[in-house]
């Protein structure tokens, strides 16, 4: 899938990190103590590494080979380093510390030696990562970071459109315009990556027999859509020509083994969500009243699956007659938000409730973001294709909001729908786990929960 072709970067990083993580603290176990260590704790440490890499963006391609660009990468291998450490200390020795402070036993050999080994195999596990991951920035540098040389074959009008989209999102694609009707006999492709077709319908014979024979030296010729999904991962509503088209895009959500999979994955992950969160609503609860005595939740009308409208449920972070003088838009420095509504927005909690309109299954934990039923109107009418979020349930997150920020606008609205559209096209479990991953990534880094302006 495009999405993961575009991720091979991030993806071959933490197999890396894997590997070395579970060999070498398997290696060093044996070799001090004769035994393998617990497969549990292998993993749990792995996964662990994985997941604080990636949130750390250890994973992420390297804009500049530079000493700086080292020191960023030392440092956060050092936090690395110490949290992991941190966190064996928590579930080793103060635990049972808290719960079973009657049977631990301080000055055991054993105890000792297996901290001193995690230690030890924490601290080699982090510097090879350090420099297998570094080395590998350098090679996907010198290979990623080349520019893009892509051939626009349409009208000069459509190029223009194309043009400022491409230049707002990547500055590595340099995209030439050709008239649909030159010859394409007269053009060198030799640094060319591919050609990007306008309109199929305006190509001359001759010059669809020259495509031909540039397709099979290797190469690519990609409709201005596809194109779109595979170098954006968005499909904007301008590029698409009838609805048909849309269809043909649209026809991998049928009922089929990964919705059905998807619907029990809510439940559980929602479930066992619901009961950790448990002490953070008790928590949440008390600020909110504290602040202004008023209402803990807040319910509102949203448009889900197949157009029916629902109550969504939130912690309430606005004051209570925030809309008194009616509906409105949110705002960068929103004078309408409570004290405590800005932390619980910046950290995302405001959503947890949320949870409750995925078990009884009017919403997902991923999908499209539901819209208030007296905003959507302007934006049935003005935007195309809007309608098409209807087709699947809509989720507490989902790949337009961990791709584009938080949006206030018919602007932002249109953004959003883009990526929208290429989620429902593409929709699988393994692009719900990494939106997931990047959900997570956006809460840890409080990012993307205010408008931008």
């Amino acid at each position: 899938m495009p999405w993961i072709i575009s991720r091979r970067r991030k993806l071959i990083g933490s197999s890396l990190d894997c590997s070395i993580t579970i060999f070498l603290f398997n290696f060093i176990y044996f070799k001090e103590l004769g035994i393998y260590p617990n497969r549990l704790v292998t993993t749990s440490l792995a996964i662990f590494w994985i997941l604080v890499s990636y949130v750390l963006g250890r994973y992420i391609k390297t804009e500049k080979i530079s000493i700086n660009s080292f020191l960023k990468a030392f440092l956060k291998i050092i936090f690395l380093y110490l949290s992991c450490n941190l966190i064996y200390l928590v579930i080793n020795w103060f635990i049972p510390l808290v719960f079973y402070w009657d049977k631990i036993q301080f000055s055991s050999y054993l105890s000792k030696e297996l901290s001193n080994l995690f230690i030890r195999a924490s601290l080699y596990i982090s510097l090879l990562s350090l420099f297998v991951q570094y080395f590998f920035s350098i090679i996907t540098y010198n290979i990623y970071n080349k520019k893009k040389e892509w051939i626009f074959y349409g009208s000069e009008s459509k190029f223009m459109q194309i043009s400022e989209e491409v230049a707002n999102i990547k500055n590595d694609i340099v995209l030439t315009n050709i008239p649909n009707d030159k010859n394409l006999d007269l053009i060198n492709f030799e640094n060319v990556k591919g050609i990007v077709i306008g309109d199929l319908s305006d190509i001359k014979k001759e010059n669809l027999d020259i495509i031909f024979k540039l397709k099979l030296k290797g190469i690519l010729v990609e409709s201005l859509l596809t194109w779109f999904e595979n170098e954006f991962h968005r499909m904007p509503t301008f590029i698409i020509d009838n609805k048909f088209q849309l269809v043909e895009k649209l026809k991998g959500i049928e009922d089929n083994y990964q919705l059905r999979t998807k619907r029990i994955g809510d439940l559980l992950v929602s479930s066992f969500l619901l009961l950790v969160t448990s002490p953070l609503f008790i928590f949440v609860s008390i600020l909110i009243f504290i602040e202004d005595r008023g209402p803990l939740f807040y319910s509102q009308k949203r448009t889900g699956l197949n157009g029916e409208k629902f109550n969504i449920i939130k912690f309430r972070s606005m004051k209570i007659d925030a809309e008194k003088n009616g509906v409105q838009w949110s705002k960068h420095t929103d004078p309408r938000v409570t004290r405590i509504g800005r932390i619980i927005r910046a950290t995302r909690i405001d959503e947890l409730p949320q949870l409750l309109c995925v078990l009884k299954g009017t919403m997902s934990l991923i999908g499209p973001r539901p819209e208030r039923p007296e905003i959507e109107s302007q934006f049935l009418k003005n935007i195309p294709y809007y309608n098409c979020r209807y087709i699947l349930r809509p989720g507490i997150s989902g790949w337009a909001q961990v791709n584009y920020p938080y949006g206030a606008s018919l602007f932002d609205t249109t953004k959003k729908l883009s990526f929208d559209i290429y989620y429902i096209s593409h929709f699988s479990i393994l692009l719900d786990l990494l939106i997931l991953f990047k959900t997570i990534k956006l809460v840890l880094n409080a990012k993307g929960s205010k408008p931008k302006i």
